[in-house]
Formats: structure tokens, sequence, C-alpha cells
């Protein structure tokens, strides 16, 4: 007979977003919101999926925005974990018995002027009990934040240097729980290597913009289903809503977000574009019979793991690690942009050259 940590619900919250230039801000526009959507929204998950809500997950950068100047830098804004913001949280996950995903920068004391882009889960007793570095950043988007690889040494040391440094995973009452970034999203290596080191549930942060999260393309959906579906794993993708920040379009966030089950077949998904959220009930008994018994789709059970490994020792380093051990803060976009290129050229192997590249050079 199923019990609450095998059958149960899980929610994506899709709260609007505005950009907070200081703690105060960060607060009273976004965080006090949702205190309130989760007093209000715990408890009417329950009850309309008919299966105790136990895990809500928020958006990538939900109560904060994103902390940066026009040219990409970092404008000074991050938190301390745990923090004010964290302890806000662990009062509601302890008052409903619930687990509370969401993101942040972070910016830590032996690392000042890097932050670092985190997301954390915090369990019914209101611990913080996993937080997940984002291993690939944005370097346009999210120029200001660090990457472990851009100090890969301070990382290793502080964190370590296994599969639980990088690909971390919390083994809850109800499952495994990890953590796969918006834009980590396009590297099936990460919910490969969550999954290999234990993962069920993967939580999707996101703040992706149009045009990816709707029809003709929708990228959000295709990734996170086909993520869903080779790690065989639950998957919720949090969007935010409509976002108020300087100089965007208020419909940016696109909204749209998603849960799809462990073969990637889609639960539930929000329709509106703004604050909304959708749950949809999990059987956990479920995915691990058939992570046992589906012997055609459980793709992983058959992975030749000496022959994938070389795909990385045998074809060199592509983006270089350390490149912010040496400096005190991150990079601007035109930085990184600078870096990007140098790996451009350095790996013709890979990126063959444009004829359109071949002409540019030859005009300067």
């Amino acid at each position: 007979m199923a019990d609450d940590n095998t059958y149960f619900s899980i929610a994506a919250m899709q709260p609007n977003m505005h950009y907070a230039a200081n703690q105060e801000e960060l607060f009273d526009k976004n965080l006090n919101r949702w205190l309130e959507l989760i007093d209000h929204m715990v408890p009417y998950w329950s009850m309309i999926t008919g299966a105790p809500c136990r895990l809500v997950v928020f958006p990538e950068y939900g109560f904060m925005s994103l902390p940066r100047k026009p040219d990409g830098s970092w404008n000074g804004h991050a938190i301390k974990l745990p923090g004010a913001e964290s302890d806000a949280l662990a009062e509601k996950a302890k008052k409903h018995g619930v687990f509370i995903a969401a993101h942040a920068w972070v910016e830590y004391d032996d690392l000042p002027g890097r932050p670092m882009s985190v997301a954390f889960v915090i369990d019914p007793k209101g611990e913080i009990v996993l937080r997940h570095h984002k291993t690939v950043i944005s370097r346009s988007y999210e120029a200001g934040s660090t990457a472990p690889g851009d100090v890969y040494d301070w990382f290793v040391e502080k964190f370590g240097d296994g599969l639980d440094a990088f690909f971390p995973v919390a083994h809850t009452e109800i499952g495994g729980l990890g953590f796969q970034i918006c834009g980590e999203g396009q590297y099936a290596e990460v919910s490969r290597g969550l999954m290999l080191n234990g993962a069920e549930i993967i939580m999707r942060p996101n703040a992706w913009l149009e045009p990816w999260m709707t029809e003709p393309q929708d990228l959000m959906a295709v990734i996170t289903q086909f993520n869903a579906f080779s790690s065989m794993s639950y998957t919720i993708e949090a969007n935010r809503g409509h976002l108020y920040h300087p100089g965007r379009a208020v419909d940016f966030g696109a909204g749209r977000s998603m849960i799809a089950d462990y073969t990637g077949r889609l639960l539930a998904r929000a329709s509106a574009h703004g604050e909304s959220g959708v749950a949809a009930e999990v059987n956990m008994e479920s995915l691990r019979r058939y992570r046992e018994e589906s012997g055609f789709c459980s793709r992983t059970v058959f992975m030749p793991s000496e022959i994938f490994a070389k795909v990385y020792t045998e074809s060199g380093e592509m983006w270089p690690k350390n490149t912010l051990m040496n400096r005190t803060t991150s990079m601007t976009s035109a930085e990184w942009e600078d870096v990007r290129r140098q790996v451009i050229e350095r790996r013709r192997d890979v990126f063959k050259e444009s004829e359109h590249s071949k002409s540019s050079k030859a005009r300067i």
C-alpha cells in the first residue's frame, strides 16, 4: 500500500518576478509573495490532486531577478546560505511538512566578488539538505556569476571532486532529489550524472525567455521531456511568470511551467504566462519498478561506460578552467565573449571555420 513517501504530489510554482536591488526589495517585491503563495497553494494542491503535496519548486532567480548591471557584470547583490531568505522559507517548510526548492546568487566569504548560481532544498524540518552549483552558466545573460569550473581549484578544495560535488543528490524519505538548473538542461551529462548519483526527481528552476517557451519552438518542453526520459526521473520545470525588470518585456518570462514523468510524458503544464503554478501526483514505486522492468526504455543499464568516457578523455579540453581564480570579480559579457572566441579558434577541429569568419578576418 502506498504511503505519503511513495505516492504524493509535486509542484512547480510560477510567481511573477521583480528586479530587487537589495535585501529589502527582495522581501518586499518577491519573497513575501512567495510565502503567501506557499500558504495558499500547498493545501490547495494537496486537495486538488488527492495526494499530499510534498515538494514545491520555484524558478531560477525567483526572489532576486538578475542581479546585473547593463554590461552583464554583477551589481553586488547576493545572499548567504543559510540566511534570512532561507530561514523564511524554512518556516513554511516546517509549517506545511513540505520540501521547498529555490535558487539565488550566493557569495561565499572566501570567494568575494564572484557570486555563484546556487539552487537549494529545504526539508520539512527546515534544514538545507541540498545545494547545487550551476555547472554551466550563460556567459552573456548571467555574465556576472561564476561556475564551478571558473574557480575549479577553490571549488574542489571546498566541496570535493566527485559526483557529490558537481551532481549532488539529497537522499530523502520521498526519494533522491537533484537539480538541473535552466541551461544545464542542454547538457545531457547533468541529468545523467544526477541519475547515476541516485536522483529520482529532478528539479529544474528555469529563467528562459521567449521564443524558447512556446510554440512553434518550445525548446523547454523538448529539453525537459528528453531529460526526464533519458534519466527515467520525474522532472519539475518551474519558470517565472511576468518579469518586471528594467528594459525587459513583461511577458518575456513566458511561464509554461511543467511536470514530466519518468517516461518523458507531460503530467501537467501551466497555460498562463503570469503568476500561476501546476502540480501532479507521482508514484515512486511505479518509477522504481519501471527502472527495473522496462527492458527497452531503461537504457542506462546498457550504457557502455568505458566507451562513452572516451568522448571526454580523448577529445581534449573545451572550455578552460580556473578562468576567475586570479581575479577579484567575475567578467562582463564582452570579456566572456573574448574567451568564447578563443575556444573556437583553439578547437577548429570541432568548429570548422565559416566563410563569414574568413571574410571578416580578411577585412581586419
